[in-house]
């Protein structure tokens, strides 16, 4: 066998373990979603595990030819992190994106742009789902990986919204050229770039040309003023003050009506 061969022989044995490594993963979630019947679950502890295991999923989705695979661990992130309760029935909601993962694992073939479209609309979008044909609002939170995104995310997820989330700017870009979202919220301080250059990249995209932009800071925009945002971006400050200047900017916008009504449609 020639290198080439022996490489793509390799190539196959992992995939082929990615595969069987991951239906053995989602084996054990739902299982541990099971356990939310007989009120079995330590809620923290399990919740954290599942993220975990997920998370290396979605990591290694698409370098297995996975690229579904990716996306929707990343939707199931958005929905755990987002989710303010975990009772039987948010546990049974987010069983539905194991199984999704699991059909195309089993079927061993990447469905596609206009197949995981199919199957991404027809997931839950946060703990309480739109449902009924409603349009979904979208929400791109993009900021590190701490409690307060979780936080922030959870506000958002309780006022109606769809939560994105993304630690990078790099990975929010791409997230929301493939989901535009009807709101970015960006914390200023950030690796690769500032949350204020976020923006502005967002703003030249067409894709989130019209979304509207927050810039989160704890101070103002390092190295720029108010001058420099883009055009219609608000700065709102992560103190005391951050939910009531947000829920005022979401009213201005109109953003807030429309979240709410998603979520009364999902009641």
């Amino acid at each position: 066998m020639n290198a080439s061969g022996e490489t793509d022989a390799i190539l196959a044995r992992l995939r082929l373990e990615f595969i069987e490594t991951s239906t053995d993963v989602l084996d054990n979630i739902e299982l541990t979603l099971g356990a939310f019947a007989n009120e079995a679950l330590d809620t923290s502890r399990d919740v954290e595990e599942i993220q975990r295991v997920i998370h290396t999923i979605k990591g290694q989705g698409t370098t297995f030819g996975f690229p579904a695979v990716t996306r929707i661990a990343h939707r199931m992130e958005d929905f755990i992190e987002s989710a303010p309760v975990w009772n039987e029935s948010s546990a049974m909601e987010l069983a539905r994106f194991a199984d999704a993962l699991r059909d195309i694992l089993d079927s061993g073939v990447d469905p596609g742009e206009d197949r995981l479209a199919a199957i991404l609309d027809g997931l839950p979008i946060k703990s309480h789902d739109a449902g009924g044909g409603s349009r979904v609002v979208r929400a791109l939170l993009v900021m590190p990986s701490t409690m307060q995104r979780k936080l922030v995310a959870r506000e958002l997820a309780a006022c109606g919204f769809h939560v994105m989330t993304a630690s990078a700017p790099v990975k929010a870009i791409g997230a929301a050229v493939a989901t535009p979202p009807d709101l970015i919220l960006a914390s200023e301080v950030m690796e690769e770039m500032s949350g204020h250059e976020l923006l502005a990249v967002f703003r030249q995209i067409d894709k989130t040309r019209d979304s509207n932009l927050v810039l989160m800071t704890s101070g103002e925009p390092a190295g720029t003023d108010s001058r420099a945002l883009p055009e219609g971006a608000r700065v709102i400050h992560k103190d005391g003050c951050f939910h009531a200047e947000l829920c005022r900017f979401l009213a201005e916008q109109g953003l807030l009506a429309a979240a709410d009504a998603v979520r009364a449609r999902g009641r």
